[in-house]
Formats: structure tokens, C-alpha cells, sequence
């Protein structure tokens, strides 16, 4: 370079110096890097392109990163009712409230599951929410299936449930058992056959309470006044009825039921004479529909529940072979127990059959009126009459009669068993359960046992 004059160095180191920063600007250009980025509630993804320097291929990479994200609940899992006023809370409420903690174990058939610790919320918080109770109001409780059980002022407050060791035998609890809306088993939510709401009892650790009280998917509590239902039923419906109320009340401990059984034209005197009556179930439809017409009763709640069987019937050791109507007609018949046509169905479906027969003037000075078919079956039951006509359902509930004809097929079609809900009636809303109740499978097995069948929808 010494034989080169000073500008051309110069030239050279310029141009030198230009050509090391075209270099290194081409260099820091040869790979170009840029970002995507996009955000859901639950999902980032991360997009990178790569773009190289010429006769090189494109590259693409994709990374998806999923992270857990947990969302309150917010539709409404539990509905608190207290007459007019209504609460509801999704399980984000539920959670906020003042939690309790506790074990719990259920014993199913012998067998203890469990034992689980449980987090939820005390039913008497939610009771206070909703005003309260008092000491003769009752607590149902409902899962989605609709199961559901009715808890007592005791039950609820002073813990008085049935507990087992955890071999299944009773024994004294521990600690006292209290109710909860249960959220959380064993720190976990519950899962979707569970909850998101159950009710349990929880008991102290090492001990179970009943099975029975705990309600999977709670979805309602409601606050149940005391209420006794008064019912006038027919005279031959007095034993099914006993039986039938005293299930209805075990699984309704809210309800007392009043019975009151007589002829149906005698009921339905007294109803028009202002006696209490929430519910009236008639052996009849003409007495029904006269109280119909006195816009007496409910109308949309009337509905045809029974049939019944006209049948005729003699003393169990009788000796007079009678086996028809017609033998009524017999010189040695002496004595004919009916219920009084004027106010007892089975004793007007029994004229209305002596009438179709035409042998009513033949027999009807041979008549011993009974007050009902109660009193009817009593006076052939004793012997103090020949025969006498009832239903089969009374009849089935002596062993001191025996049937021995039916009512003719035409006359039987009429035996129709009315029931609705009187219009004077303040327990309407529980008048109307205990209707449904009456016309449920589980009524229909104890109804055809005594003699009724069920009349067609």
C-alpha cells in the first residue's frame, strides 16, 4: 500500500468500511422473526414463522398450551321456599356462604359407605336466609328425581336421626348430627350423579347415619306448615283408607288426615251444611255432581278414581241355597238388608237393580234400611238378616259372609268412585297432593287388594 497515493488508501479503507457494514446489516437480515399470539378462557396458542435466507425452505411451528381454568357455577343449583318468599343460589353462592366441616358415613342395608369428609352449608343457615321456622313447621327436601324427604323442627335442630357404628349397629352419637347442603367429599367437588348439591347427615367420624335422609342433586328446600286434611269419604272406603293415610302421613309428617266416613248422600248433606271438608271422595257421581252444580267444589280437580261391584250376600252358615236376584222373591227370604236409597248408593244401585229385574214390588216390604253399607254388612255378618246387598269390598272384609251374586253387568258399569277438592278447602295446594297421591301406583297396590279397581282415565 505504500506505493499507493494517500487518497486511494483512503478510497480503499471507505470502501472496506461500507463493505463490513453491508455485511453485518445483511447478516442481522437474514432471519426475520415475528409473533402471534390468541386467547381464550381456557386455551393460548403460540404461532412462529421462519423466514430463512434465499434457496433455504419455510419453516412453521405451532405450540398449544391448554391450562385448567374453573368457572363458578352460575345457574341456579338450589331453591329455598318459604311460603311466598322464594330464594335461589347458584354453587358460587352456595360457597361463599359460612361453610361447616364434618364426617359423614351412610348406612345402606347393613353395609356403612364412607367414611368422607364433607363441606357444605348448614341447612339452618339457609332456613334463616329464607325467615325461619317454627318448632311445628317441617323441612322438605327434593332431588332432581323428585325423592324427597320431610325433616321435623327436632330433626333439624336438635339432631335427633338414628346412628350406627361403623358394623352397622345403632349406638348414641357421638357428637350431635346435623344436616348440611354438602358441595365437597373428600376436597373434591361432587361429581355430576352426586351434586353439584347433596344432602347429608353428618355424623362424628367413625359413625353413619341413614341412607335414606341423604338426597343426591338437592335441588329444593321448602318450609311445610302443619296441616290436617279433612276428608269425607264413603263408608266403604274407610279401611283402605286407614291404610292409605297412614303411608301418606309417614312420607307427608306435615299432614294429619281427619277421616270422616259415612253414606255419601249423608256426606254430601253435611258438606252443604258447611261441615270442613278439604277433600270429598264419593261412592257416587250423582252426589258429586249435585255438589258440582252448588259450585261447591274445584272443578279441574274432579276426577273419577275407583270402580266398585254391587254383590249380594247371606250369612256365611246360611241353609237357604239363595243364588240369584230372583230367589229374593222366595217365601223363606223374610229379610232384605239395604242401605237407605235415599242417601246410600249401594242401596240405590241395589233398587236400581230390583227395578231392572222388576221385582221390587215383590220384595221391597222385606227391606231392612241400613244407615250405610257398613251397618248393612253388620246386620248379615250377625244373622240378623237373610241377605243383604254391599259392595265386594265390604264384603271381602268379613269372613262372616259369603257372596253368592252379582249386581248385573249394567248396574255394575255405574259404580263409579268420584273424588275432588271442595272450594271451602285452605289446605287446597296439600288437598291436591294427597288427591295425587290416591291415584299413584303406589295406592293402586293397596286399592285392588281390598276389592276396588281403578277407574279409566
Amino acid at each position: 500500500m505504500k506505493n499507493l497515493s494517500p487518497n486511494k488508501i483512503l478510497w480503499r479503507m471507505l470502501l472496506t468500511t461500507g463493505l463490513i457494514a453491508l455485511l453485518l446489516v445483511t447478516t442481522s437480515c437474514s432471519t426475520a422473526t415475528t409473533t402471534a399470539t390468541t386467547t381464550n378462557s381456557t386455551t393460548t396458542t403460540t404461532t412462529t414463522r421462519t423466514t430463512t435466507t434465499p434457496n433455504t425452505t419455510v419453516a412453521s411451528t405451532t405450540a398449544t398450551t391448554t391450562t385448567a381454568t374453573t368457572t363458578p357455577a352460575t345457574s341456579t343449583v338450589l331453591t329455598v321456599i318459604n311460603g311466598s318468599n322464594t330464594q335461589t343460589y347458584t354453587l358460587a353462592q352456595l360457597k361463599a356462604l359460612q361453610s361447616v366441616t364434618g364426617w359423614g358415613a351412610k348406612n345402606k342395608g347393613g353395609t356403612v359407605s364412607g367414611t368422607d369428609t364433607y363441606v357444605g352449608v348448614r341447612l339452618t343457615t339457609l332456613i334463616k336466609s329464607i325467615g325461619g321456622m317454627t318448632s311445628s313447621d317441617f323441612v322438605k327436601i327434593t332431588g332432581s328425581d323428585g325423592y324427597s324427604k320431610t325433616l321435623s323442627w327436632t330433626q333439624v335442630y336438635q339432631g335427633t336421626f338414628n346412628v350406627y357404628d361403623l358394623s352397622g349397629n345403632s349406638v348414641t352419637a357421638g357428637t350431635q348430627p346435623f344436616v348440611s347442603l354438602i358441595y365437597i367429599m373428600d376436597g373434591n367437588d361432587l361429581d355430576a350423579t352426586t351434586g353439584p348439591v347433596e344432602t347429608g347427615i353428618i355424623t362424628m367420624n367413625g359413625q353413619a347415619s341413614d341412607a335414606s335422609l341423604w338426597i343426591k342433586q338437592t335441588i329444593k328446600v321448602e318450609i311445610l306448615k302443619a296441616v290436617t286434611l279433612n276428608v269425607s269419604a264413603a263408608s266403604s272406603l274407610s279401611n283402605v283408607l286407614k291404610a292409605i293415610d297412614a303411608l301418606y302421613t309417614k312420607s307427608n309428617p306435615n299432614v294429619t288426615i281427619s277421616l270422616n266416613t259415612g253414606a255419601s248422600g249423608t256426606l254430601q248433606t253435611q258438606i252443604e251444611n258447611g261441615a270442613p271438608a278439604d277433600v270429598f271422595l264419593s261412592a257416587a257421581s250423582a252426589n258429586m255432581d249435585t255438589l258440582q252444580n252448588e259450585n261447591l267444589i274445584i272443578n279441574s280437580s274432579r276426577k273419577n278414581l275407583l270402580n266398585n261391584t254391587l254383590v249380594m250376600i247371606v250369612p256365611v252358615g246360611s241353609t237357604l241355597g239363595l243364588t240369584s236376584f230372583n230367589d229374593l222373591t222366595l217365601a223363606k227370604v223374610t229379610k232384605i238388608a239395604i242401605g237407605d236409597p235415599k242417601s246410600v248408593p249401594a242401596g240405590a244401585y241395589a233398587q236400581a237393580a230390583f227395578n231392572e229385574l222388576g221385582i221390587t214390588s215383590q220384595i221391597q216390604s222385606k227391606f231392612i234400611l241400613g244407615a250405610n253399607v257398613t251397618q248393612v254388612l253388620t246386620y248379615v255378618a250377625g244373622g240378623n238378616v237373610d241377605v243383604g246387598f254391599v259392595y265386594s269390598t265390604d264384603a271381602l272384609s268379613s269372613t262372616q259372609v259369603k257372596v253368592v251374586a252379582n249386581a248385573p253387568a249394567d248396574i255394575n258399569a255405574q259404580i263409579i268412585y268420584p273424588a275432588a277438592i271442595l272450594k271451602a278447602s285452605t289446605h287446597s295446594t296439600a288437598a291436591q297432593a294427597y288427591l295425587d297421591f290416591l291415584s299413584s301406583d303406589q295406592t293402586k297396590a293397596l286399592f285392588i287388594p281390598y276389592g276396588f279397581t281403578m277407574a279409566a282415565k
